[in-house]
């Protein structure tokens, strides 16, 4: 829903500011001309002056000071000594006859005349101090406006892009998800009946080599087979969510990754501190089981072969959230890859896809309203996580 809002909002704010351009540059324009018009009267009335016998009459003289003052230049008239005696356009309100509005003035005309030398007339003992109009002042931020409007511009087209390209994966890795969990579905069938077949004609001796039942192995296999194309059939749906025992899906990888550790891989240690009593969070079985089975590989993996140690702790309940932490003795991340580490087609292995990671981070944080973070270490992995608990009743 919000992803479909968005571009909607993009459009909705790129127009308020396209709109907001042509009404500030139409007001400048606007009062570009009325400005043209006054100089223009005034332009007029000099040269009358000069041409007339009687030169500038005194009523002249008033009506080209009203028509300056429509200019909205900000001036200030002073004497010598700096005392104010008139103030036109400025940008604030002022009276004279109040001292704290006379020092502020006098402080404004320090920043007029940085901006402009003032005019000084000794003999007549005043000075003017003077300052730019609004409008040119307002002229300035329009190269800004356009700098701020084109970078929205390339800004939303990236944006735009790297969605639409982000989407599209997304698309093809669901589709092809689902049809993985789809072609999974007849050998595993097959491989149910020739287990029968195998129980109902093999030899008992020889399906429990070293009193371990291959048999038995060779079942749960199968079923994790099963639940892989389950979890494969949940891909970009929204999962159903109730309780669920942090203690028994920690605790069943555990069994799982104990019984086939050490031919695959050197003698790691699996240290599963999770208590049986540790409250239910609200997930999906099949996707949490996933995300750290995702985990629990990851780990083996970055050991390459050695001897090591997993360590899933449980780290209690904050703020209504069920935390734990997941940590190996291996090499460690890269730093320059731990900021991009769950992003997908991000891996520290050779030839890796980059996708486990990212759907751990899916699961438990878009699926499952989670947090999953990568803690700074200097040697090893530690991954904290955190979980929503399950409500009483649900």
């Amino acid at each position: 829903m919000i992803r479909r809002l968005v571009p909607f909002g993009i459009v909705a704010a790129f127009s308020a500011v396209l709109v907001s351009y042509l009404v500030y540059t139409w007001q400048l324009s606007q009062e570009m001309r009325a400005n043209a018009a006054v100089v223009s009267h005034i332009y007029f009335q000099v040269v009358q002056a000069v041409v007339s016998p009687e030169g500038l009459t005194a009523e002249a003289q008033f009506q080209l000071l009203l028509q300056l003052y429509e200019l909205e230049i900000p001036f200030v008239q002073t004497d010598l000594d700096g005392n104010p005696t008139l103030i036109r356009n400025l940008p604030f309100e002022a009276d004279l006859e109040n001292q704290q509005h006379v020092d502020r003035v006098r402080r404004y005309v320090v920043r007029l005349d940085e901006g402009n030398p003032p005019l000084v007339d000794a003999e007549s003992n005043f000075v003017v101090h003077y300052g730019e109009p609004l409008y040119l002042q307002r002229l300035r931020w329009i190269p800004w406006l356009q700098a701020i409007l084109l970078l929205g511009v390339v800004g939303t087209g990236v944006w735009t892009i790297r969605t639409s390209s982000r989407s599209e994966r997304e698309r093809i890795w669901t589709a092809m998800a689902r049809e993985s969990a789809h072609q999974m579905g007849t050998p595993l069938s097959s491989l149910v009946g020739w287990l029968e077949l195998l129980e109902a004609t093999a030899p008992p001796e020889a399906l429990r080599p070293d009193g371990i039942s291959v048999l038995d192995e060779m079942e749960d296999d199968v079923r994790r087979l099963e639940k892989v194309s389950r979890r494969f059939e949940l891909i970009g749906r929204r999962p159903a969510l109730r309780p669920v025992s942090i203690y028994e899906v920690t605790d069943r990888l555990g069994r799982y990754f104990r019984a086939r550790t050490p031919s695959l891989r050197g003698q790691v240690k699996l240290e599963i501190e999770v208590p049986r009593d540790a409250p239910p969070v609200l997930g999906n079985e099949t996707l949490l089981e996933w995300a750290f089975e995702n985990l629990f590989k990851n780990s083996l993996d970055s050991l390459a072969g050695r001897d090591g140690r997993i360590e899933v702790t449980w780290l209690g309940v904050e703020e209504g959230m069920a935390r734990l932490r997941f940590a190996d003795d291996g090499p460690g991340v890269d730093p320059a890859l731990r900021k991009r580490l769950f992003d997908v087609g991000v891996t520290t292995k050779q030839g890796g896809w980059g996708v486990g990671l990212s759907l751990v981070r899916r699961i438990f944080v878009h699926a499952h309203k989670g947090r999953v973070a990568l803690e700074p270490t200097e040697t090893g992995a530690v991954f904290t996580i955190a979980l929503p608990l399950a409500r009483t009743g649900t």
